[in-house]
């Protein structure tokens, strides 16, 4: 029993591994989306506060 668990470490290690650095992947496209759309809104707000500066 004992050596197939040291067998199977290794692999449920990895399997891990590549689940987390998927779950950071997405995590983090998500993340950059919602602050793209969070620059997009800023960009908008600036323009319209020179526009009136403008008037």
């Amino acid at each position: 029993m004992t050596e197939n668990l040291t067998q199977f470490l290794p692999i449920l290690f990895m399997l891990v591994l590549v689940v987390f650095v998927i779950f950071i992947v997405f995590y983090l496209a998500g993340h950059f989306n919602r602050s793209k759309r969070i620059e997009e809104k800023l960009d908008k707000v600036i323009r319209e506060m020179a526009e009136k500066k403008e008037e």
